[in-house]
């Protein structure tokens, strides 16, 4: 190398002389470093440009092939999930028995966010811990294979209802406590399913209890919602409606509204008062509240939140031909 690099200054060094001594000017523009240098320059960038224009396509157009590979890492994933399900109710416990607020397990005590359950699913049973690592790296493999380049598109737009997310998903894994429903908690079994309405920006969460004995029989949470990046939306949880059928025991129909930013801003301030009494360090910033698809097709999504908590779901339609379980 540094006989190439004293060998390059050599030549620069005594092109002048050497131009001069050409005999024609073709020799001279050859003998020329500036004009080879010129060249050199032209032809790397372009190698740049076109280096650049290549990682910049989306993966399916440089990989020909990559179609039966996405079938198969994603027929991969739908049959960890059916493992995963097929775990949980041999599981001696349902699954990870939740119930709601930091003390039920759903929130973290220090950030008052969705508890990730993917630790704690291997103390319920060794084949519920692996099952659900089995989704998890599932959706790892899938990922490479995303066909939706800009999940966003549209989004908040007249045109919203053409936005890949646009329409109804029904959740089939989740590593989010808060989405995780179990017949033996407080508050149940449950079928969750999400209601994306890209040209009003909005985002509905929606709960269905099971059975006559839970207290709540539907749960809805209304979110204003934001694309910030082609795959990334930011969430501003707004309010909820919940639908009480039994009240201290008692069967009633009660529709009751919850101001969740009101509710949100109040626990954010006791936490911070608590942590003054007790004299703790500032706790870090919170994840923000947004999740970023890792994945999407035309009935399958995979995401992430701020949290690093997993979603995998469905469209409606695609749920019952598969006959995967609600999670």
């Amino acid at each position: 190398a540094l006989i190439s690099i004293w060998l390059s200054q050599a030549v620069a060094l005594s092109a002048p002389a050497l131009v001069g001594r050409a005999a024609t000017p073709r020799q001279a523009v050859a003998l020329s470093s500036p004009a080879l240098l010129g060249r050199a320059a032209a032809r790397d960038g372009a190698f740049v440009v076109r280096r650049a224009r290549l990682l910049a396509a989306p993966r399916a157009a440089l990989r020909l092939d990559s179609e039966p590979k996405r079938a198969q890492a994603k027929q991969r994933l739908l049959d960890a999930i059916a493992r995963y399900d097929a775990a949980k109710v041999a599981s001696p416990t349902d699954g990870v028995p939740v119930d709601f607020g930091v003390s039920g397990g759903e929130l973290d005590a220090e950030t008052g966010k969705p508890v990730n359950l993917l630790s704690k699913l291997s103390k319920v049973s060794d084949e519920l811990g692996v099952a659900a690592c089995e989704v998890v790296a599932a959706v790892e493999a899938l990922e490479p294979f995303n066909p939706t380049a800009d999940p966003t598109r549209f989004f908040g737009t007249a045109e919203g209802a053409l936005c890949p997310l646009h329409g109804a998903w029904k959740l089939q894994f989740t590593t989010a406590a808060d989405a995780s429903f179990s017949s033996n908690s407080t508050r149940g079994a449950a079928r969750t399913q999400q209601f994306v309405d890209a040209v009003k920006s909005t985002i509905v969460n929606q709960i269905d209890f099971l059975g006559e004995s839970a207290a709540l029989q539907q749960l809805r949470i209304v979110i204003n919602a934001k694309a910030t990046s082609p795959r990334a939306v930011a969430l501003d949880f707004r309010y909820g409606v919940a639908h009480v059928r039994r009240l201290f025991g008692l069967p009633v129909r009660v529709k009751l509204f919850l101001p969740l930013f009101a509710l949100f801003a109040i626990a954010k301030f006791v936490r911070a008062v608590l942590q003054l009494l007790r004299r703790q360090p500032k706790a870090p910033p919170a994840a923000p509240a947004q999740f970023e698809v890792v994945y999407l097709d035309d009935e399958l999504r995979c995401h992430r939140t701020g949290e690093g908590n997993l979603f995998v779901q469905l469209r409606p339609a695609a749920a019952a031909l598969r006959g995967l379980a609600d999670a």
